[in-house]
């Protein structure tokens, strides 16, 4: 902006609370119980009130409201053709507008809002308003009322307008922390088998939340270059990317696919749509490491046996074996005979054939790390 405003000690005071006030919390109503008065003292206002546009309901709103009469948007919905304040913000969005901005004093006095106003005794004469644009599928508008023939000045126009991304960023928080927790009955469902860890993402696949043990699973299975800024697999992200524009015109339903390492277990990797209460792009990512080998065969085999074990049973020769885990042919070949004994089988295809038989998972054949494939022994 052109020149901007030299502000006195307070005033530069205030700002600095109201900003830490704005982040202070991510429950909404709190932020408005506690930083709203702080707003109204920088910008004098007798009456200031958020909305937050429903999902899936433009035209409708959840309303903050302080000072105003309890009953005063009741009638909303009536009024609602007569809003001259929402018809000029949506017209530019993150752009603070004043009364005169939007419509002429004659047109003023005569509009049902401003008559609605003195039928509740609350006279409004001025206003300043802004819509919050978050690119989601909702938004939120900011309006502050003078009940006084008073107009909004130049410098407090200027002043609403330089708080308005951190008025944005603390809607978008709340708002998303609030969808999250919504979904958080089925993420606790998911998450109450051992093993798993998931990771929640919004729109344009921007991280909500992860679980504690994300961290540490993501890095035994992704190498760093395989991970973006935020430690996410950019290969996930693209497949979740491709989900969420699948996901208005295909049934919601998760989607799965698995990654397997050398320890001779898979990761299995879930997209799951959260609910509609959540918003609309929030997916959560589960990550779960499956044994490829039966439970029951962990038992009797030691860990480098269970290794060899679940890569015959996903078509491996010996010679491909060795290679992958560093060992001799011979080491292998020995290793495969143990296994026959103890699992009571005498060859390839026996041990194929019992271990489908196990209630356990397994990864399909080619899905282990690509390398050249050798005929089978």
């Amino acid at each position: 902006m052109g020149g901007r405003v030299r502000r006195c000690a307070r005033e530069q005071r205030l700002v600095i609370d109201f900003l830490q006030t704005l982040h202070g919390s991510l429950d909404l109503r709190t932020v408005i119980d506690t930083a709203f008065p702080m707003l109204l003292d920088l910008v004098p206002a007798e009456h200031g009130a958020l909305c937050v546009s429903r999902k899936g309901e433009p035209g409708n709103y959840d309303w903050s409201m302080v000072d105003f009469p309890i009953d005063w948007f009741s009638a909303y919905e009536e009024m609602a053709g007569h809003d001259f304040v929402r018809q000029a913000v949506l017209r530019q969005p993150n752009t603070v507008l004043r009364d005169s901005e939007m419509i002429t004093r004659k047109e003023l006095t005569a509009n049902m809002m401003y008559r609605r106003s003195l039928d509740v005794h609350m006279p409004l004469e001025h206003v300043m308003s802004v819509m919050l644009d978050v690119r989601q599928s909702w938004h939120a508008g900011v309006t502050l009322y003078r009940g006084r023939r008073h107009p909004f000045s130049d410098d407090e126009r200027a002043l609403l307008q330089q708080l308005v991304p951190s008025l944005a960023s603390a809607v978008q928080n709340c708002k998303l922390f609030s969808d999250a927790s919504r979904a958080g009955p089925m993420l606790d469902a998911i998450l109450q088998q051992k093993g798993i860890e998931a990771v929640m993402v919004g729109a344009g696949c921007a991280e909500v939340a992860r679980t504690r043990g994300a961290d540490a699973l993501l890095s035994r299975w992704f190498a760093p270059i395989e991970l973006n800024r935020a430690g996410l697999p950019a290969a996930v992200l693209e497949q979740l990317s491709a989900a969420m524009r699948q996901r208005a015109q295909a049934p919601k339903v998760p989607t799965t696919f698995t990654r397997l390492a050398p320890p001779g277990i898979e990761l299995q990797i879930t997209l799951v749509p959260l609910p509609d209460g959540a918003a609309p792009a929030t997916w959560a990512i589960v990550l779960q490491e499956n044994p490829l080998v039966p439970a029951a065969w962990q038992e009797v085999l030691t860990p480098r046996q269970s290794e060899i074990a679940s890569r015959i049973v996903l078509g491996w020769d010996n010679r491909l074996i060795a290679d992958e885990l560093g060992c001799t042919l011979a080491t292998v070949k020995k290793h495969v005979l143990h296994i026959y004994d103890r699992l009571g089988v005498s060859s390839r295809s026996g041990l194929c054939r019992a271990a489908q038989q196990e209630p356990a998972p397994h990864a399909a054949a080619g899905a282990r790390p690509e390398r050249p494939r050798r005929p089978l022994d």
